[in-house]
C-alpha cells in the first residue's frame, strides 16, 4: 500500500499544466454593451429570448422549468456604457404576482423588492465611507466597554470579545455562531414547543424548560441594544480568524457597531448618509412599507412577513431595492463614485478562503473564480446572495470588465428550495454567456483601439507594431510583433531579456485625467509539466515573480505607455525604456 501511494503521488507530478498570467483583465474593459454592434447585446437578446420562449410557453425548454412559478428581474449594468443598465434588463412576473391584491401586478426596473442579505455588503460600504480606518481593527471591548465584564476564561464556552474587530465581523471570520435568540432561524425548541408541541425525547433529544429553551435571554426584541443583543450570543463555533462561517450575527453586531461610532441610532440613517442619498437611490430603504396595499412593491407570499420591520437586524438582511437603483450601486463602485479608486481596489480583494479553490471571502464579498474555457484565464466576480423569505437576489461586480449585474427572485407558491434554485440558475445562465461575450467585445475593442504600426515622430526607422491574436495558446492580446528603434531590432533583445519570442501586453494602470493607460508586456511560454505543489506553482507564475523587474536606465523593459484620445483610441505608444520617445499611431 505504501509503494502505491508513492507510486500515485510521482506519477502525478507529470500532469500537464499551463502558465499563468497577472491577475486582471487580458484586455481594457468594453465600453460598448448596449448598441446592436455588441457581442453583449446580441448575447443578451438571445438568453432573453430563449427565457422568453419558455417562459410564455412557444419555446419549452426543460432547463427551465423551475423559472415556471417564479416572478423575476435581471439587469445589467456597465461603468462606461450608460445605456447598458436602462437597456439591458428582462423581467417576468409569475402567476402569483400577477394575481395579487397586494403591490405591484407586473414588474419592471423601479419594482421594489426585498433583497435580503445582498444587505451586508451595502453596509460594509457604508461602514467603509463613514468609519475611520482605525476602527475596523479596534476591539468590540473597546467599541462596547459594557461587554468587557462578560466571561471569557474559558476559550472553548465563552467568545472573546476582546479579539473581535468589525473588519473580523464584515469578513466573516470571527467565528460567531450564525445567529442568536431571538432572531434564530434554527432553533428547533420554537418548532417542538410551538402551538402544535411535539415531544422532542420521541427524537432522542433531551425535555427542555422554559428558561433552557434561551427564551429568557436580555434580547427580546430587534430594536434590543447591541450589549443585549451580544449577551444572547452562544458559544463560538471557532477562534476568530481561523476559517470563514456565514453569520448574520456578524452584520447585526457590525451595523451596531457603524451606529456607535457615527451617533446615527437606526441602520436607516447611516444608509441613507453614505449610501442611498449621495446615490440617488429613492427607491431604496431599510424601513419596510407600512401602508397596505403596498403601491410599488413586489408583494412575495405572506405579507406579515413582507413587511415585518427588522430593527437592528435590517443591516444584515432588510433592504428592499430595485433593478434600477442596485445598478445605481454597482455603478458607484466600478466607478469609484464614493470610495477612492485605491480604497475599492483594497475592498475588492479576498480576506479569507474556503476550502474551494474557486471561492473566496471578502469584507462583505462572496467571491467566485470564474475560468474561461476558451482562454483559461481567470476572472473574479464579486458578489452578494440574499435569500430569506420569500425573496432571493444576487449583487454580482466584475472589476476586470468594470460591468455587473443584479438577479431579484421571489415566489408566493414556489418552494424556498425551487426560488432558491431560480436564483442560482438565473445568475449561472447570465455569467456563463454574458462573460464570454464581454471577453469577445473587450477583444473586438483592443483589436480596434490598439492594434496597428506606430512610428516615431521624425525619425522613420523607428516602429512599433501592434497585432491582436485571438489564439488562446498563444497570449490571447496584443502582441508586440516588431520593436525597431533607429533601425535595431530591439524587439528580438527583449523577448530575449523576458524569455520568450512572444510579448503580450497586458492592462495596468489608467490615468482619467490625461488619458494615457499603461500595459505590461508578459511572455508568452508553452506549457510545462506538473512537478508537484510548488515546483508547479514557481514555474506557472513567471509573471507574478518576475513583475517586470529587468529594467535599463531604471525603466522597465516591459512597461509601454499609450495615449488614448476621447473615443478609446490610441493615439501614440511609449515604451518606457526609451525614456519618453513617443511613437504615433498611423491613420
Amino acid at each position: 500500500m505504501m509503494r502505491s501511494s508513492i507510486s500515485l503521488a510521482i506519477a502525478s507530478l507529470c500532469m500537464p499544466t499551463a502558465l499563468a498570467r497577472y491577475l486582471g483583465p487580458l484586455n481594457p474593459p468594453p465600453t460598448d454593451l448596449a448598441s446592436d454592434g455588441s457581442h453583449v447585446r446580441r448575447t443578451w437578446t438571445e438568453l432573453t429570448s430563449i427565457l422568453e420562449g419558455h417562459l410564455n410557453g412557444t419555446e419549452r425548454n426543460e432547463m427551465l422549468t423551475g423559472l415556471d412559478n417564479i416572478t423575476f428581474s435581471l439587469g445589467l449594468f456597465s461603468a462606461h456604457d450608460p445605456e447598458a443598465a436602462a437597456s439591458l434588463q428582462f423581467h417576468h412576473t409569475g402567476p402569483d404576482i400577477i394575481n395579487s391584491s397586494l403591490g405591484v401586478n407586473l414588474v419592471d426596473g423601479d419594482s421594489i423588492y426585498r433583497v435580503a442579505s445582498m444587505t451586508k455588503v451595502v453596509s460594509v460600504y457604508a461602514g467603509l465611507l463613514l468609519l475611520d480606518p482605525d476602527d475596523w481593527n479596534k476591539p468590540l471591548t473597546e467599541i462596547f466597554p459594557e461587554i468587557a465584564s462578560l466571561p471569557s476564561d474559558d476559550s472553548v464556552h465563552h467568545i472573546q470579545w476582546d479579539t473581535i474587530t468589525p473588519f473580523s465581523l464584515a469578513s466573516q471570520i470571527s467565528g460567531l455562531p450564525a445567529n442568536a435568540r431571538p432572531f434564530d432561524a434554527g432553533e428547533l425548541s420554537t418548532v417542538f414547543y410551538s402551538t402544535n408541541p411535539v415531544d422532542p425525547t420521541t427524537f432522542g433529544l433531551p425535555p427542555l424548560t422554559l428558561n433552557s429553551t434561551g427564551i429568557n435571554v436580555p434580547c427580546v426584541d430587534q430594536y434590543c441594544s447591541a450589549a443585549e443583543y451580544i449577551e444572547s450570543v452562544q458559544a463560538p463555533t471557532f477562534p476568530v480568524f481561523q476559517t470563514p462561517g456565514y453569520a448574520n450575527t456578524n452584520f447585526i453586531l457590525l451595523g451596531r457597531v457603524i451606529s456607535k461610532l457615527t451617533g446615527l441610532p437606526t441602520n436607516e440613517e447611516w444608509f441613507q448618509k453614505a449610501v442611498f442619498g449621495p446615490l440617488g437611490m429613492t427607491n431604496t430603504s431599510s424601513l419596510s412599507p407600512t401602508n397596505p396595499p403596498y403601491p410599488g412593491y413586489v408583494v412575495g407570499g405572506d405579507p406579515e412577513a413582507f413587511a415585518f420591520q427588522g430593527g437592528i437586524t435590517s443591516s444584515s438582511g432588510g433592504i428592499f431595492s430595485t433593478t434600477n437603483d442596485i445598478a445605481k450601486l454597482g455603478i458607484s463602485m466600478l466607478n469609484s463614485t464614493l470610495l477612492s479608486a485605491g480604497k475599492t481596489r483594497k475592498w475588492m480583494k479576498p480576506t479569507a478562503f474556503t476550502d474551494s479553490f474557486d471561492f473566496a471571502l471578502g469584507m462583505g464579498w462572496e467571491i467566485y473564480r470564474y475560468t474561461d474555457k476558451a482562454t483559461g484565464h481567470i476572472t473574479e466576480l464579486y458578489t452578494k446572495l440574499g435569500d430569506a423569505g420569500n425573496y432571493a437576489s444576487y449583487l454580482v461586480v466584475v472589476p476586470d470588465y468594470d460591468f455587473g449585474f443584479s438577479v431579484i427572485v421571489t415566489s408566493g407558491i414556489a418552494t424556498a428550495a425551487e426560488r432558491s434554485a431560480a436564483a442560482h440558475l438565473l445568475a449561472d445562465l447570465v455569467s456563463e454567456t454574458i462573460l464570454p461575450a464581454l471577453r469577445d467585445q473587450a477583444a473586438v475593442e483592443t483589436k480596434r483601439n490598439y492594434e496597428g504600426t506606430y512610428t516615431s515622430v521624425g525619425r522613420n526607422t523607428s516602429t512599433l507594431i501592434l497585432t491582436y491574436n485571438e489564439t488562446a495558446s498563444a497570449g490571447f492580446g496584443l502582441t508586440i510583433t516588431s520593436l525597431v528603434n533607429e533601425g535595431r531590432d530591439l524587439l528580438n533583445f527583449l523577448q530575449i531579456a523576458l524569455g520568450s519570442d512572444q510579448l503580450v501586453l497586458a492592462p495596468s494602470t489608467v490615468d482619467l485625467k490625461t488619458g494615457r493607460r499603461g500595459f505590461v508586456a508578459t511572455p508568452v511560454t508553452a506549457p510545462g509539466a506538473y512537478t508537484g505543489l510548488f515546483s508547479e506553482v514557481f514555474a506557472t507564475n513567471a509573471d507574478w515573480l518576475n513583475n517586470n523587474g529587468i529594467t535599463y536606465g531604471g525603466q522597465a523593459l516591459g512597461t509601454f505607455y499609450f495615449d488614448i484620445a476621447e473615443d478609446g483610441s490610441a493615439v501614440a505608444a511609449l515604451p518606457a525604456v526609451l525614456r519618453g520617445k513617443r511613437f504615433k499611431k498611423r491613420v
